[in-house]
């Protein structure tokens, strides 16, 4: 989960980022983020994406445990970096092959998604939000996930399933293709996530000036986490806007008519389905299926279906996606000129 509504840039401290030169942004109307939410809450149309597990019953309990941190002098970043210890021992669990030791991988691996919740609501709750911050927050996810299906890796090799595609395709290698479509679900969803939470939050498309900021606050002293969530951030753009990003040059597709397009239909009714795919479909959704699997003792059907399914699910989701952006605007200036 990210630290910030948007995203603002990354590094190891403020300094290069306050001093970087910047393109001036589109001025836009902006409308508080989080009216009527809770202290600490996420934006609204940032729930609208986020998976219904984190929605209904991880961000509230999330908000009950940063009240109870909230006096205290335990910082966020110290929640974040607690969560992979959490992902290495449910690594560990899920190696078993009995129902209990799945059970308790599951149990410890859902504990360390509430406390992913946990982070971004004691950040903003305790005015801590920062760059360093959301790119501690970005790794340590990554790490969790990666120790946890080390572990069903290690599972597999220990217990090999008995699969009827053996003669096709190696367990590894379903493995591999279940991982990756769930890595392209986190990938995807990030990127849309930010371009429409941007639109319709603020009246502006946010993801190239973000990456502009990040891209531009690097420097000698930069960390690993900023170097790592700019390389993420380029790949994103080059998947989506289909060009190398320049931090001078590069721009949105979409113009401000196109924007104010977009804006107009927020609260249509495929602009909700939209965010309702997303929220199946993002990378915590994904993470929420594995551990559902487990707890059901139903772990190699569930990375069997991520590998076949998931692919063609993720797939049609990005086309959707694709499709609704080009399709709203057309429609709008269409309207328009009529």
């Amino acid at each position: 989960m990210t630290r910030a509504p948007s995203q603002t840039g990354l590094l190891a401290g403020t300094s290069d980022l306050e001093s970087a030169p910047m393109p001036e942004p589109p001025q836009a109307t902006t409308r508080p983020a989080s009216d009527g939410l809770p202290l600490g809450s996420p934006s609204l149309w940032k729930l609208r994406v986020e998976d219904p597990f984190n929605r209904y019953y991880r961000y509230p309990i999330g908000r009950l445990v940063a009240r109870v941190l909230l006096p205290t002098p335990v910082t966020p970043n110290q929640v974040t970096l607690v969560q992979p210890l959490f992902a290495a021992i449910a690594g560990y669990l899920i190696t078993f092959d009995d129902p209990m030791h799945l059970v308790l991988a599951a149990i410890v691996f859902e504990l360390r998604s509430i406390l992913d919740c946990v982070d971004g609501t004691l950040a903003r709750a305790k005015n801590m939000t920062s760059p360093t911050g959301h790119a501690i927050d970005g790794a340590a996810d990554w790490v969790g996930v990666m120790l946890l299906y080390a572990g069903i890796f290690v599972h597999f090799q220990q217990h090999p399933p008995d699969s009827s595609l053996a003669p096709y395709i190696s367990t590894n290698g379903i493995l591999l293709i279940a991982l990756l479509q769930g890595a392209m679900r986190s990938f995807a969803a990030d990127y849309y996530k930010t371009k429409y939470v941007s639109i319709f939050e603020t009246g502006r498309d946010a993801t190239v000036d973000a990456l502009r900021r990040k891209v531009l606050a690097l420097g000698p002293g930069s960390s690993f986490f900023a170097h790592f969530e700019v390389f993420i951030g380029r790949m994103g753009h080059l998947a989506f806007e289909h060009e190398w990003f320049d931090p001078m040059r590069s721009k949105s597709s979409l113009s401000e008519e196109h924007l104010a397009a977009l804006a107009r239909a927020e609260n249509g009714p495929l602009t909700r389905l939209v965010a309702a795919l997303w929220a199946v479909s993002n990378g915590d959704a994904f993470l929420s299926l594995v551990i559902v699997s487990a707890l059901l003792n139903q772990l190699w059907l569930a990375q069997v279906l991520f590998a076949t399914v998931g692919v063609v699910w993720i797939g049609a989701v990005i086309v959707l996606n694709s499709w609704f952006v080009r399709s709203t605007v057309r429609r709008a200036i269409a309207v328009e000129a009529t």
